[in-house]
């Protein structure tokens, strides 16, 4: 559940300063402030790619027994 909200908040932020980059772009003035709104979007969208393609439910959980580790990794060999 909280994936999905995460998920859902990162895509209205891309969108919202999609929105600001294009409204900052004037063509006459010089002004770069576009680049600096489209170079904070990339950051976030290869977050967001990350965020989709590694979390889900059998994401990485840390264990610090290496007990347990050992009896998983045993089971799987037998």
């Amino acid at each position: 559940m909280a994936v999905v909200v995460r998920q859902r908040v990162t895509l209205s932020l891309i969108l919202f300063l999609t929105f600001v980059a294009f409204a900052s772009y004037h063509k006459g003035t010089g002004s770069t402030a576009w680049l600096q709104w489209t170079t904070l979007i990339i950051f976030l969208v290869f977050g967001y790619l990350f965020d989709v393609m590694f979390t889900d439910s059998s994401m990485f959980m840390f264990d610090p027994d290496a007990d347990n580790w050992r009896r998983k990794t045993e089971a799987l060999g037998q």
